[in-house]
């Protein structure tokens, strides 16, 4: 397998081939979900209320450390995954008032599916790489790139969840406004 960050760059880009394809409005819409989930799931995880969940589970079921870490990666994924689907088959906010067309409305819907790319694959890497890679989805060392990339990841850059609530609840506002 190549350096991780090859699949997040990829990631990356199919969100913002997936923005461009579906125009910022929409994209725009996802963004405020994506950034909310982030914030709770910051919020869960500066708590340890997954943690606790998790070990619960595995002390049910007689696992040990290992196997605890991997549960606990896996509910987060669940959850990130779970609500990206849910968002992209479902209604989001839809910012269509007035839509941007042409060459800058393709360009700032590819930025904005990009940046939501960006919270769904820097998530999923800051809790893998918190939870040491179960699984084994990283059996060698991080590439200096990869190290920096991670430095980026959303949780890393702001690890406080009232970050992530405040530009999603500002967008929220702004399309109840419309």
């Amino acid at each position: 397998m190549g350096p991780v960050e090859i699949l997040f760059y990829t990631v990356v880009l199919i969100f913002g081939f997936i923005g461009l394809v579906r125009g910022v409005h929409r994209e725009l819409g996802n963004a405020i979900i994506f950034m909310a989930v982030v914030a709770i799931l910051g919020l869960a995880n500066s708590q340890g209320w997954i943690e606790r969940g998790a070990q619960a589970v595995a002390s049910a079921l007689g696992a040990d450390a290992v196997r605890m870490a991997e549960i606990t990666f896996v509910v987060y994924c669940i959850i990130l995954i779970v609500v990206v689907i849910v968002t992209y088959q479902g209604k989001t906010p839809d910012f269509s008032t007035k839509p941007i067309l042409g060459f800058w409305g393709g360009v700032l819907g590819f930025i904005v599916g990009a940046f939501n790319g960006y919270l769904i694959a820097g998530t999923l890497w800051f809790y893998a790489d918190k939870y040491q890679y179960p699984f084994n989805l990283l059996t060698g060392p991080l590439t200096p790139t990869g190290t920096l990339l991670l430095q980026y990841s959303p949780l890393t850059v702001f690890p406080n969840p009232v970050f992530w609530a405040v530009p999603a609840t500002i967008l929220l506002i702004l399309r109840v406004w419309r």
